[in-house]
């Protein structure tokens, strides 16, 4: 049998499958969703650039319908009123799509005088 969480293994609702886990690395999820009685742990690959998939890991707390996904060092994307893990995976792949805010920083040109300084007056 494959890997659950292999790319082409795809679950019923068309996302790559959860895959269960006994221990995620837990930096970076809070505290008291890690600590849930019923806090339940899963991952799947998803390939944020590129096409090089990353494991996203995500827990989930049935009783609290609420979820934090996350990819690497990235903060945690915080989801609630979630019925099932699956529903957190969709949410934050919709918000990685399409949602999520992309700023960054632009350094000015360095051609022409610094923005915001007068023209000297010679």
């Amino acid at each position: 049998m494959a890997d659950p969480a292999s790319p082409g293994e795809r679950c019923e609702c068309g996302e790559v499958r959860l895959a269960p886990e006994a221990s995620v690395p837990l930096a970076g999820f809070s505290k008291e969703l890690r600590l849930a009685a019923d806090a339940e742990r899963y991952r799947f690959p998803f390939a944020l650039r590129g096409e090089i998939p990353f494991p996203v890991h995500i827990v989930f707390s049935p009783s609290e319908r609420r979820a934090e996904i996350k990819a690497g060092d990235l903060k945690a994307y915080r989801v609630s009123g979630v019925a099932s893990p699956c529903e957190a995976q969709r949410h934050w792949i919709v918000w990685w799509r399409t949602g999520r805010v992309t700023r960054t920083f632009a350094a000015p040109r360095r051609a022409g005088r610094f923005p915001g300084m007068a023209p000297s007056s010679s």
